[in-house]
């Protein structure tokens, strides 16, 4: 916030020195007032161009007194005035106004009465001094009233103006001197002047205390104005330091605004696009799983009827599978009685082989008795040859029988024992597949039903395939047991009643 200093209007600068000039003549006029009081009313500053007309004796003196007054106003037109003070009232009075229009006649009167001067209007119009006399003491008492309502007035208002009481007495004798040496009419009068110095001094006294108290004030009001203008140059100086800070501070508050709303413009249409990006992609997801579904749905339905077919089909297997077990059942039986006829097959073997061998030993000790008694047909002599050979021929028949007997016999027991071995290898053999297989069964059997029902359609193929094979190869095995019986003992297989 700048202070601007007042501004006055320019027609007070020159109405100081001026008045200071006008209270001198009022003051000594003053006697004439008292003298002449039905003059005074005559002379007002509203109507001085309607006053008596004394014609030109009136207008001269008045041309002469305003030109004293001029002459005073333009030696102190520049007095007191300072460059930091300046007279600004708060309002123009009307009263300055009228003062101000008479002032500019009085200038325009000393312009044309310029070259006159106070001795010849004095030799000219010497008869009329007195009256004319009258008549400027009657203006100056109300130039001296104007004067004090002026003061009064700039003392109410503003009083700026620095004027010493030395100056303005000094100012006001020499319009004392100035105004005194204008003519013997003053002369004249003299005495009556001396009987108004006192009222004079009175006045100037009033005067100096008011010029000293608005000098005071005028001082007071400098150092104030000057230390306002100080703080005021400083208050400047700091606004304008705070404005090129607000400046900066919005240029860079400005700058951080649009590179905040630049980021977030940014950052804004990242987010649109990866929220686009993210939209396509759960569309796409989306159709993935519909299609998923659509899929998940045939396949739920393809495998339920699936389901229900191995249903079904683990119903045959089931069954065939008990089939299987019955079967197994019979041929175990089978297997049973089989094993039973072969040990008893192999006990009678045994017996058959006992006597064969009791059989062989007692043809062997026949054939010893008999190689004997040839011994001792021989040893007699020949006498008895002709008996003897028909007990010889008969033992050698004999004995070639029962040779043909012993091979015989020797080659069945060859072929009953190399049977024997056979039968034995094929019962352990037999044996040990058949614990295999029933182990297998067995164990297969047990999980089969858990099986079922956690394995898949390809498990429960598999498993049907293998137990098939199973069955298969003890068909084959069953069948050759019984061809191999068949080719060897027959016998075995007859069922006794």
């Amino acid at each position: 916030m700048t202070l601007a200093p007042p501004e006055g209007p320019p027609e007070l600068d020159m109405d100081s020195p001026m008045e200071s000039a006008q209270s001198l003549e009022g003051s000594v006029g003053s006697p004439a007032e008292e003298k002449d009081g039905g003059l005074g009313g005559l002379f007002l500053p509203e109507d001085k161009s309607l006053g008596h007309t004394p014609s030109m004796t009136t207008s001269d003196l008045s041309t002469h007194s305003t030109t004293s007054l001029l002459s005073n106003e333009e030696q102190f037109e520049d007095y007191g005035e300072g460059d930091d003070v300046d007279c600004a009232p708060s309002s123009p009075c009307p009263d300055d106004e009228t003062r101000t229009n008479v002032y500019s006649d009085l200038g325009s009167s000393v312009s044309s009465s310029a070259g006159q001067t106070p001795r010849k209007v004095r030799h000219a119009y010497d008869s009329e001094l007195l009256d004319v006399y009258c008549s400027q003491c009657c203006k100056k008492i109300n130039l001296l009233n104007d004067l004090e309502a002026r003061l009064k007035n700039l003392k109410a208002n503003s009083p700026n103006r620095k004027i010493s009481s030395t100056a303005f007495g000094r100012q006001l004798m020499h319009s004392s001197n100035f105004s005194s040496s204008n003519g013997s009419t003053e002369d004249l009068f003299r005495d009556s002047i001396d009987s108004c110095d006192n009222d004079i001094t009175e006045k100037v006294s009033f005067l100096e205390k008011k010029v000293t108290e608005l000098e005071n004030d005028s001082l007071t009001n400098g150092d104030l104005k000057s230390k306002l203008k100080q703080e005021n140059t400083q208050l400047v100086h700091r606004v304008h330091e705070l404005e090129e800070m607000v400046k900066d501070q919005e240029t860079t508050a400005e700058q951080a605004l649009e590179e905040e709303a630049r980021r977030h413009r940014e950052a804004y249409s990242k987010l649109e696009r990866e929220k686009s990006t993210e939209i396509e992609l759960l569309h796409t997801r989306v159709q993935q799983l519909e299609e998923e579904n659509t899929e998940l749905r045939t396949t739920v339905t393809r495998l339920k009827s699936q389901t229900e077919k191995l249903d079904e089909e683990r119903q045959r297997m089931s069954d065939r599978l008990e089939d299987t077990s019955l079967r197994l059942k019979d041929e175990m039986d089978l297997y049973k009685r089989m094993m039973d006829k072969l040990r008893q097959n192999r006990l009678e073997f045994q017996k058959e082989r006992e006597a064969t061998q009791e059989l062989i030993e007692d043809l062997r000790k026949e054939l010893e008795h008999l190689q004997m008694y040839k011994l001792d047909c021989e040893r007699p002599g020949r006498g008895r040859s002709s008996s003897s050979g028909l007990g010889e021929f008969s033992a050698r028949a004999r004995e070639v029988e029962l040779e043909h007997e012993i091979k015989r016999l020797k080659q069945e027991n060859h072929k009953l024992r190399d049977q024997n071995d056979d039968l034995n290898g094929q019962i352990l053999s037999l044996s040990l597949y058949e614990a295999k297989n029933l182990f297998a069964t067995q164990t297969k059997a047990q999980s089969l039903a858990a099986e079922i029902d956690t394995a898949s359609r390809d498990e429960l193929m598999e498993a049907l395939k293998e137990q098939e094979e199973i069955n298969f190869r003890l068909r084959q095995y069953m069948d050759k047991i019984i061809l191999a019986i068949l080719d060897h003992n027959p016998s075995i297989l007859e069922i006794k009643h």
